[in-house]
C-alpha cells in the first residue's frame, strides 16, 4: 500500500501545479453555471419579504418551506423594492376558506418575477393543503400523487438545479478525458508494469487508478459547490448536503469504472480520449445535464432515465426539491453501486485479456 499511497500523493503534488486543472475547475464551471443558471426561470435565491400576523406552527412551516425557493428577509429601511408576502387569518388551522395569503409587488417588479414568485407561493401552499388536508407529507406519496398529473410536475430550473448537474458533467469530462490520459502517460511510462509485481497485482493497479479518479472527482465536487455557494447563492441544509456528497462520490465511482473499461478496451490514446468525450456528451445530453430532463419528449425521458446520469439527476432532484431522507434514496444509490461494480470487473477482465494478448 505504501507504494500506491506515495504515487497518489505524488499526482496530488501535480494536480495542484497543472494550471489547466485550475481552468478546468475554476474558470469553467463558472462559465457553465453562469449561464445555464439564467436560462431558467428567475434565480432560486430571489428575496422576499414575509411578514407573519399569524405565528404558529403552520405560518413556521411556511417560512421553512419559502425559504427553500427564496431568500427570505424581514422587514428594514433597506427592504424597498423587494416582493413582500403577507401572511393572516387562520391559515389552515379551521377551514381554507379562511387563510390568507396576499403578495404585494413594487412597482418596478418585472412581470417574469411576479409569476416566479407567485408559483413560489402557491407551490408551498399546495404543499400545505397537502400535508394538512389531506395528510400527504413523505416525499414518495407526493411524487407519487404528481405523477398522475403531469401538468403539475415541477420543472426544476435555476441554480438549485444548474450546481448539481454541473458538477456531475464535470466529473464525467475530467474523468473521461484527464482520466484516461493518466492512464495512458502511466502505460508509457513503465508504471503499470512495475506496480503489478505488488501484492495486490493488477487489480490493485486498477483499484489505484480509480482511487485517482475519484479523488480528481470529488477534488472538482468541492471547489464548483464552493464556486455555487458563494458566487451564486445556492444553499442547502448540512443534512441533505451529505446526501449530495454521497451521490457525488457514488457516481464518481461509476464514472471512474467505465474510465477504466474506457481504457481496456482501446489502444490508441486520442481514440480512448475521443471515446470519453462522446461518452460524457451524450449522457449529459440525454441525462438531463444540459437542460431538465421534464421538458424532452417521453420516449426521451425513459431513456435518459435509464442512463446513469438521468437516474443521478433525480436523486439529486428529490435531495434538493423534495427533501428526500436516506431511505429514500438508497434504492437508487445501490442500484449505481451494482452498475459501477459491474463496470469495473468487466474492465478488470478485459483488461486482464487484453495484457494477456499483447
Amino acid at each position: 500500500m505504501r507504494g500506491y499511497a506515495f504515487l497518489l500523493a505524488k499526482e496530488i503534488k501535480l494536480m495542484l501545479t497543472n494550471k489547466s486543472f485550475y481552468i478546468w475547475v475554476l474558470f469553467l464551471p463558472i462559465l457553465f453555471l453562469f449561464i445555464y443558471s439564467k436560462m431558467g426561470r428567475m434565480e432560486a435565491r430571489t428575496k422576499v419579504i414575509l411578514i407573519d400576523s399569524v405565528k404558529n406552527q403552520i405560518t413556521e412551516e411556511f417560512k421553512e418551506r419559502l425559504g427553500r425557493e427564496f431568500k427570505v428577509l424581514e422587514v428594514t429601511p433597506k427592504s424597498k423594492g423587494i416582493p413582500i408576502i403577507k401572511l393572516y387569518g387562520n391559515f389552515l388551522l379551521k377551514d381554507k376558506e379562511n387563510t390568507k395569503v396576499k403578495v404585494i409587488f413594487p412597482e418596478n417588479v418585472s412581470e417574469s418575477k411576479k409569476i416566479y414568485v407567485k408559483i413560489g407561493v402557491y407551490k408551498v401552499m399546495a404543499e400545505l393543503v397537502a400535508k394538512h388536508k389531506l395528510g400527504i407529507d413523505k416525499p414518495k406519496s407526493f411524487l407519487k400523487l404528481k405523477k398522475k398529473q403531469d401538468k403539475l410536475l415541477e420543472i426544476p430550473w435555476g441554480i438549485r438545479h444548474t450546481l448539481p448537474a454541473i458538477i456531475l458533467m464535470f466529473i464525467l469530462f475530467n474523468v473521461l478525458t484527464k482520466g484516461v490520459e493518466k492512464f495512458f502517460l502511466y502505460r508509457k511510462q513503465g508504471l503499470i508494469e512495475r506496480f503489478s509485481i505488488l501484492p495486490y497485482g493488477v487489480k490493485g493497479i486498477l483499484l489505484y487508478f480509480m482511487l485517482y479518479q475519484v479523488m480528481l472527482a470529488m477534488f472538482s465536487v468541492t471547489v464548483i459547490f464552493l464556486e455555487g455557494v458563494f458566487l451564486f447563492h445556492f444553499s442547502i441544509n448540512p443534512k441533505a448536503l451529505i446526501y449530495l456528497y454521497l451521490v457525488f462520490f457514488v457516481f464518481s465511482i461509476l464514472v471512474s469504472s467505465l474510465s477504466l473499461l474506457v481504457f481496456s478496451l482501446i489502444k490508441r490514446k486520442e481514440a480512448a480520449i475521443g471515446l470519453g468525450v462522446a461518452i460524457a456528451n451524450i449522457l449529459c445530453a440525454l441525462g438531463g445535464l444540459w437542460w431538465p430532463i421534464e421538458i424532452v419528449p417521453s420516449f426521451f425521458k425513459k431513456l435518459g432515465l435509464a442512463l446513469p446520469t438521468g437516474l443521478t439527476m433525480k436523486i439529486v432532484d428529490g435531495i434538493v426539491y423534495y427533501n428526500f431522507s436516506i431511505m429514500d434514496i438508497i434504492p437508487q444509490i445501490g442500484l449505481l453501486i451494482f452498475v459501477s461494480a459491474v463496470l469495473f470487473f468487466t474492465s478488470t477482465f478485459v483488461f486482464l485479456k487484453m495484457e494477456e494478448g499483447s
